[in-house]
Parts: structure tokens; C-alpha cells; sequence
């Protein structure tokens, strides 16, 4: 009984150990956009992980060790899924950002309680396609949307690529695909609240979120 017990408990850490993300292979790509109307400012980073990062909190602190964004560490999606670019939109203190701003960025996952820390700006060293870091290849108009609103893919990418829309608990409300480079999304059923719009190509995927009033 007592080697069985010791062989669940290791095969049981084992898979906790495997869901882990490794910090090494995360990447901050910009911070910008701020919003002085909501208080608020964007942190692009890509996952390039094969684990996802459960209820992902971004804060942001300056040169001196003060935080500047998400003073009270809330996270804004449930998952930044592997192998995605994510904006990351989180309440600041900041009005402008000081040209050749430098602070980390820490990332942290809410389900293993572990929190990588990144210097800003940062150099990838993820391997990151150029299509994964030109983060405008997908962009959603108009956004925050009332009605019908057009998912936008350039650089070709549409074709075979795939379209999902998610839910804020992760529940697929419409799988599309492209048959251009401009797609409408008819608004049907979906209520007011926020979406994750997850446009999957042959060379990456990326995530928006969509907002819908």
C-alpha cells in the first residue's frame, strides 16, 4: 500500500510540476496606449510557453520599485493561452509614458502562485515571429461595439486561418472562417460584456479583447 500511495503522489506532482509556466519563455512586447479618460494602459506580452497562465495579473512598477499599473493586483482574463500574443489592459497611475521608460513588469499565475519578473524594455529571446510581434495584424472595428463589428487580418493571414469567440469564462460562442481579409461579426445573441476574440493562423495566434455594449 505504502508504494502505491508514494507512486500517486509522484505521478500527481509530476503533472502539477508540468502545468507550471517557465518564465524564460514569456516576453514583454510593448507597454503603451494609455487611456487618461479610464486610467488606463496596455502590456503586450507573448506567451511562447507550451503551459497556459492561469488568471494572469500584469503590474507594472517604475525605475524605483514603484507601481504604476494594477496598484491592487487584479487580473482581467481568465487564461493567456500558450503560444499567444495577449494586451494586457490594466488600471495606472500614469498620464503620459516618460520617453525611454524602464521598471519591470511581473507576471503572475493566480492557480500555481508563481510571478515572473521581466526589466523593460526587453530584448525576446523566444523566438518570436515577426508576425507574432506586429500585434496590429488582427484588429477588431469598432471596439467597444454596440452591433455588428470586423475583424481585420492583414499580411495574407486570413487564409486557413480561424476565428474564435470566446466568452470572459472561456465558453466558445462562434467558431468562423475567414473567407477575406475584412470579416463581420454579427452581434445575434451576444450580450453586453466582455469577449476574447482568438484568431488562430498557420503561423501563430493572437487574442483581442472585444467589448460589447
Amino acid at each position: 500500500m505504502k508504494k502505491i500511495v508514494l507512486f500517486l503522489f509522484a505521478i500527481t506532482s509530476s503533472i502539477a510540476f508540468s502545468q507550471t509556466i517557465n518564465c524564460i519563455d514569456f516576453c514583454v512586447l510593448s507597454i503603451n496606449n494609455i487611456d487618461t479618460v479610464a486610467n488606463t494602459l496596455d502590456v503586450t506580452i507573448y506567451n511562447g510557453d507550451t503551459n497556459q497562465v492561469n488568471y494572469p495579473t500584469v503590474v507594472v512598477t517604475d525605475a524605483m520599485g514603484d507601481t504604476v499599473a494594477n496598484i491592487n493586483n487584479q487580473f482581467y482574463y481568465f487564461a493567456q493561452m500558450d503560444s499567444t500574443t495577449l494586451v494586457h489592459t490594466i488600471p495606472t497611475t500614469l498620464n503620459t509614458i516618460p520617453t525611454g521608460f524602464t521598471g519591470t513588469v511581473y507576471l503572475t499565475d493566480r492557480i500555481w502562485d508563481i510571478t515572473c519578473s521581466f526589466a523593460y524594455p526587453m530584448t525576446c529571446t523566444v523566438g518570436i515571429a515577426e508576425q507574432e510581434i506586429a500585434t496590429n495584424n488582427v484588429t477588431l472595428f469598432p471596439n467597444p461595439s454596440s452591433d455588428n463589428f470586423n475583424i481585420v487580418i492583414v499580411n495574407n493571414e486570413w487564409n486557413n486561418a480561424t476565428i474564435s469567440i470566446l466568452d470572459y469564462t472561456g465558453k466558445l460562442i462562434e467558431e468562423i472562417k475567414p473567407q477575406s481579409s475584412i470579416t463581420t461579426i454579427y452581434r445575434g445573441n451576444m450580450s453586453s460584456g466582455f469577449y476574447f476574440v482568438v484568431t488562430k493562423t498557420p503561423k501563430t495566434s493572437y487574442t483581442n479583447k472585444l467589448i460589447i455594449k
